[in-house]
C-alpha cells in the first residue's frame, strides 16, 4: 500500500517535469499590418535567439522548425542571421498575403536546429497579431432615405443613418462622424446617426429638403454621397390669419389698422367656442415714454406743455455736444465715456446757488456695470470747491442702482450750523440700469422731495425712499470759488475731475426759486405710442373691453368667434413721433379659446413688427387682363391667371406717356414685398389649388403661403421677379365641370405694406361642351378685348387709363365689306375709264352731270376706313404675337392704339358711317 502510493507521488513528480519542460522555452509576442509585403519581418517583443540550448550538442544553429498547431498553413518563415546564437528573424513567407478580416492572429511553435546532430533545442511559443488596416469606406445600408417631418416641432430622431464597413476591427468599421453637405438648413446628423432638425419646419416656405450626408469612419475613409429627402407635412396652426407679421407706419400718418382682415383659424378642432379672449399688448424698445430724445423733439414737447419760462437748461445745445469719440452730436445727447468726458457750466448760464424751492429734471440712459464700477458714486451734477477743499455742496448721481440727490445747506442767516438737517435723499430704481431712456424730475420744496420718473409721481416706501440727515456746511477760508460740472465732480484739493458718469443724457433742467407743475412734467412725457380702437359700440351682447390708460394692452372677451373677430379687425395703431426712429415696435395677439365641453384651445400667438418708413409719393400700378374665357380642359390642366400681368411703380407726378419707361425702370430699380391672390367664393382645397414655379421662388428667397381665401408671395425682391413669379402662377380645378366663373383679386405692396398698389381683378369664365370648338383660337384675342388699366386710386389720387378695343369677329366682317366694296369701285372706274376713252372729243360738264361727278367725301369714306382698318388689323395681328412672346411688346402695342385714336377729329366726323364705335363693347 504504502509502496504504491510512494509510486504514484514519484510519477506525478515525472508528469510535473514534462509540463515544465515543454513550456519552459521563451513566448515571444509580435505584431504584423495586414498590408505587409513579402518578406516584411514581424515586429517581436524580444529578440529572437537560442537562449535555452538544452538538446542541443553542436556550437552552431543551422535553422529553426516551425510546428504548426493545425492543418492550417503559417504565412511566415524565420530566418536565421546568426548561426553562434541563433538570432533569427521571423518574416512573411513569400507568396503569402495577410487578411485580418479572415484571420486576425496567428500561434505555433519554434525550435532551433542543432547543426551536429540534427536536434531541436527547446519548443518556443510564438504568438502574432495581424494589425488591421483600413482598407474599406463605409457603405450606407440604403440606397436612399425618405422620411416625412410634422411642421412646427423639434424631431430628436427623425430616422437613423445606417452603414456598414468590411474593415474587421472596430477601429476602421465604426463610423465616428456623419457629415452634413448640405449647408443652410436646419437640420444636424448626431454622432450615433441620428438625423434632427434644430429649428420647426414652415411648410408655407418650404414643402421638402433635399440632404447631401457623408459617413467618415475611424480611419478617415469616407463614404459615397447619399441623398436624404426630408418631406415636410403641413399641420393647420390654430391661430389669427390676415395679421400680417410685419407693416409699416408712415411718420405723421395718423392711425393705421393692423388686423382688418383678422380671423381666428380653428383647423378641425371640434370646438363650440364658449368663451373666447384677445389681449393685444404694445411693446416698444423705445423709451419707456416713447418720447423722441433730441433737442428739437425735446423744445418743441416743453413749448406745447407750457415749461416754466425760468428753466435753464445746463447742457449745450446743438453743436457744441461733445461725444465719446470727438464727433459732433447734433441730435442734443451726450455720452459720458466715465473716464474723461465733464462739462462745466459757465457762471452766466447759472450761479450755481440752489434755492429751497427747485425743480431739477433730465433724461438718462444708464446700464448696469461691474460691482467695481457701481461702487463708484457717478455724478450727473456736482457743484464742489474750487480749490483747498473738496466738499460736494449739492449734486445728483448714481450709486448701485440708486438715485440719489444731496443737498448740503449752506451756511446763512437763518440757518442753526448745529442741527442735522435732511441732506441726502436716496431712491432705489429698476430703470437706472435697465439701459434705456428715462425722464427723472425732483421737485423740492426743502424738506420735501418728490421725484418723477417718465411723468409719474414714486411712491415712497419705507424700504425705498431713505433721508439722510447731515450737518450744514460750515464756512472756510480756503475755499473762494466752486465750480459746476456735468458729468462728474471736481476735486478741489487735487485740482482734477473725478466720479465720472457713464452713460447718456439728454437735457439738464433747473427751475430753480420755484417748481415745475406736475400737469407740465406729465404733459412732456405723454408722448407714447399706442394702440387705437374706437368700436365700442359695435359690442354684442355678453362681451367685454378693457384698456389700460396708456392704451398699450386692450383685452377683448366674447362668446362667439365671430363677434370677437369684428371688434379685434377694428384694431389700429398710432404714434404721435414726427421723426423716424430705426428701432421697432411690437404689437403681441395672445388668445385663449375655451369649448363647450371644458377643455382648452391652444392658440399660437401672433406678433406684428412696426417699423417707421419714410413717406413714399410712389405708387404701384397693376395691369392685365381683366377677363379670361377658357376651355375646361384648359382649367383642369392649369391656367396661369396673371400670364400678362405687368407692375410699375408710379412718381406721384406723371404722365400717361411716360409708362413705357417706367415700366422698364421699374422692373430693376423698384423691389416688392409682397403679392396677394384672394379667390371669391373661397377655396374648394379639395379640388381647387394654385401652383408656382418653386425653382424660382426657392432662387430668390421668397416665401408661398396658401389658405382658403388665396395665396401670397411674400419677401423682397425685384418688380421683374415677382413678375415673372406671378406670371407663371397656375390656377388648377379638378372638377371643372362644376365650375362655370371664379374671381381673383391680385394686390401687391412694399415698404412694409405702407405702399399698396391698386387690385386687379380677374374673372376666369370657363366654357363647357360644344362651346369647345374654335374657342382656344380666339383666347388671345378675347383676352385682349377685357385688357385694360384697371383703375387705380391711392392716396386720394385717380388714375384711369382704357385701351381702345374692337372685336374680332367684326373686324374681320367689316374688313370683308369694304374689301366687297373697294372691287366694286374698282370695276365702276373701270367703266368710267373705258368710256372715257371712246368719247374722248365729248367735254364733259361736271356741273352739268351730276351723275358723272367724282364725290370727295364718298372717297373719304369708301376708301380711308379700309386704309384703317388695314392697319388695325395689323396692329391687332401684331399684338396677338406680342401677347404670345413677351408681354412688354403688348405693352407697347397698347400706347400705338391710343396713339391712333388721336386722328383727326374731322376725319373721324366723315368716316362716322364706317368708324368702329367703341361705346358698343362690353367692359
Amino acid at each position: 500500500m504504502s509502496g504504491g502510493l510512494c509510486f504514484a507521488v514519484l510519477a506525478s513528480l515525472f508528469v510535473v517535469d514534462l509540463v515544465f519542460t515543454v513550456n519552459e522555452g521563451q513566448v515571444y509576442h509580435g505584431t504584423i499590418r495586414e498590408d505587409a509585403l513579402e518578406k516584411q519581418e514581424v515586429d517581436l517583443d524580444f529578440p529572437l535567439f537560442v537562449r535555452n540550448r538544452k538538446g542541443l550538442s553542436g556550437d552552431e544553429i543551422c535553422g529553426y522548425t516551425v510546428y504548426k498547431p493545425n492543418s492550417a498553413p503559417i504565412p511566415f518563415q524565420v530566418i536565421l542571421e546568426d548561426r553562434k546564437t541563433g538570432s533569427a528573424k521571423i518574416v512573411l513567407a513569400k507568396g503569402s498575403e495577410l487578411n485580418y478580416e479572415s484571420v486576425k492572429s496567428y500561434e505555433f511553435e519554434i525550435a532551433a536546429d542543432d547543426c551536429v546532430t540534427g536536434a531541436h533545442s527547446v519548443r518556443e511559443f510564438v504568438h502574432i497579431d495581424v494589425e488591421d488596416v483600413n482598407e474599406f469606406a463605409p457603405a450606407w445600408k440604403e440606397q436612399t432615405y425618405i422620411a416625412e417631418v410634422r411642421e412646427g416641432l423639434l424631431h430628436d430622431q427623425i430616422l437613423k443613418l445606417e452603414t456598414r464597413d468590411e474593415d474587421g476591427s472596430e477601429a476602421f468599421s465604426k463610423v465616428c462622424q456623419f457629415h452634413l453637405l448640405t449647408t443652410e438648413v436646419p437640420f444636424e446628423i448626431t454622432k450615433e446617426g441620428y438625423l434632427r432638425n434644430t429649428e420647426p419646419l414652415d411648410y408655407s416656405s418650404r414643402h421638402n429638403f433635399i440632404l447631401e450626408v457623408q459617413a467618415e469612419d475611424c480611419g478617415k475613409k469616407l463614404s459615397d454621397r447619399l441623398l436624404v429627402n426630408i418631406l415636410v407635412k403641413p399641420e393647420c396652426k390654430v391661430g389669427w390669419k390676415g395679421i400680417r407679421s410685419q407693416m409699416g407706419y408712415v411718420v405723421k400718418s395718423g392711425q393705421k389698422s393692423v388686423a382688418s382682415n383678422a380671423t381666428l383659424e380653428m383647423c378641425d378642432e371640434v370646438c363650440r367656442v364658449t368663451q373666447l379672449s384677445v389681449s393685444i399688448r404694445l411693446r416698444s424698445n423705445e423709451t419707456e415714454t416713447g418720447c423722441e430724445i433730441d433737442t428739437d423733439a425735446i423744445s418743441s414737447r416743453s413749448s406745447i406743455c407750457g415749461r416754466h419760462p425760468d428753466t435753464i437748461d445746463l447742457l449745450p445745445g446743438g453743436k457744441h455736444l461733445p461725444s465719446v469719440d470727438g464727433a459732433v452730436k447734433p441730435d442734443g445727447v451726450v455720452e459720458f465715456d466715465g473716464k474723461t468726458v465733464a462739462i462745466e457750466v459757465p457762471a452766466e448760464t447759472f450761479s450755481g446757488r440752489l434755492e429751497s424751492r427747485f425743480t431739477m429734471s433730465t433724461w438718462l440712459k444708464h446700464k448696469r456695470q461691474s460691482a467695481e464700477e457701481e461702487e463708484e458714486k457717478q455724478h450727473i451734477l456736482c457743484i464742489a470747491d474750487g480749490e483747498g477743499m473738496s466738499r460736494h455742496h449739492y449734486s445728483l448721481f448714481l450709486h448701485n442702482c440708486r438715485l440719489v440727490l444731496l443737498l448740503r445747506k449752506e451756511p446763512g442767516p437763518g440757518v442753526d450750523m448745529n442741527v442735522f438737517q435732511p441732506a441726502e435723499w436716496r431712491w432705489r430704481l429698476p430703470e437706472i440700469c435697465d439701459d434705456k431712456w428715462h425722464h427723472y424730475a425732483i421737485s423740492m420744496e426743502f424738506p420735501e422731495a418728490r421725484l418723477f420718473i417718465d411723468g409719474k409721481l414714486f411712491v415712497r416706501s419705507k424700504r425705498n425712499g431713505d433721508i439722510i440727515d447731515d450737518w450744514p456746511l460750515h464756512p472756510s477760508r480756503k475755499v473762494h470759488t466752486t465750480k459746476l460740472i456735468v458729468g462728474a465732480c471736481w476735486e478741489g484739493t487735487e485740482g482734477r475731475f473725478g466720479q465720472f458718469l457713464r452713460g447718456q443724457l439728454a437735457e439738464l433742467a433747473i427751475v430753480n426759486n420755484d417748481t415745475e407743475t406736475d400737469h407740465v412734467i406729465g404733459c412732456i412725457n405723454s408722448c407714447r405710442e399706442k394702440i387705437d380702437f374706437h368700436a365700442i359700440s359695435e359690442m354684442d351682447t355678453g362681451m367685454s373691453v378693457s384698456m389700460n390708460s396708456a392704451m398699450t394692452q386692450i383685452d377683448i372677451s366674447g362668446h362667439t368667434k365671430e363677434s370677437v373677430e369684428n371688434l379685434v379687425s377694428k384694431i389700429g395703431y398710432v404714434n404721435p413721433r414726427v421723426k423716424m426712429t430705426p428701432e421697432s415696435s411690437h404689437l403681441t395677439f395672445e388668445t385663449s379659446v375655451r369649448c363647450a365641453d371644458g377643455s382648452n384651445v391652444s392658440v399660437i400667438d401672433s406678433d406684428v413688427t412696426i417699423d417707421f418708413v419714410e413717406e413714399r409719393p410712389s405708387k404701384i400700378m397693376l395691369t392685365g387682363s381683366t377677363q379670361l374665357v377658357r376651355n375646361d380642359h384648359e382649367v383642369a390642366r392649369g391656367e396661369k391667371i396673371f400670364h400678362d400681368l405687368l407692375i410699375v411703380v408710379q412718381p406721384s407726378v406723371a404722365k400717361d406717356s411716360d409708362l413705357i419707361e417706367m415700366q422698364a425702370a421699374s422692373k430693376v430699380a423698384h423691389h416688392l414685398e409682397l403679392c396677394s391672390v384672394v379667390v371669391q367664393p373661397e377655396f374648394d382645397v379639395a379640388n381647387e389649388q394654385f401652383t408656382y414655379p418653386e425653382n424660382l421662388v426657392k432662387q430668390l428667397g421668397l416665401t408661398v403661403e396658401f389658405s382658403t381665401y388665396g395665396v401670397s408671395i411674400n419677401g423682397e425682391a425685384k418688380i421683374g421677379d415677382y413678375i415673372d413669379v406671378m406670371q407663371a402662377v397656375q390656377y388648377v380645378h379638378k372638377k371643372v365641370d362644376d365650375l362655370n366663373t371664379r374671381t381673383f383679386h391680385l394686390t401687391c405692396s412694399k415698404d412694409g405694406g405702407t405702399v399698396v398698389s391698386n387690385e386687379l381683378v380677374v374673372e376666369l369664365d370657363v366654357i363647357h361642351g360644344e362651346q369647345k370648338h374654335g374657342q382656344s383660337a380666339d383666347r388671345v384675342a378675347a383676352d385682349k378685348l377685357f385688357h385694360s388699366v384697371s383703375n387705380y386710386k391711392a392716396d386720394g389720387s385717380k388714375i384711369s387709363t382704357k385701351q381702345e378695343e374692337k372685336s374680332s369677329g367684326v373686324g374681320i366682317a367689316a374688313a370683308v365689306v369694304i374689301c366687297v366694296g373697294f372691287l366694286v369701285f374698282i370695276i365702276i372706274l373701270g367703266v368710267i375709264r373705258i368710256r372715257s376713252v371712246h368719247q374722248r372729243s365729248v367735254e364733259v360738264n361736271v356741273e352739268e352731270r351730276q351723275e358723272m361727278e367724282w364725290d370727295n367725301s364718298a372717297l373719304t369714306i369708301t376708301v380711308n376706313p379700309m386704309d384703317n382698318e388695314t392697319v388695325c388689323e395689323e396692329s391687332e395681328v401684331n399684338g396677338l404675337h406680342a401677347e404670345e412672346t413677351d408681354t412688354d411688346d403688348d405693352i407697347g402695342s397698347f400706347h400705338d392704339d391710343r396713339a391712333d385714336s388721336s386722328d383727326d377729329e374731322h376725319g373721324r366726323a366723315k368716316s362716322h358711317d364706317l368708324e368702329w364705335d367703341s361705346t358698343t363693347a362690353t367692359y
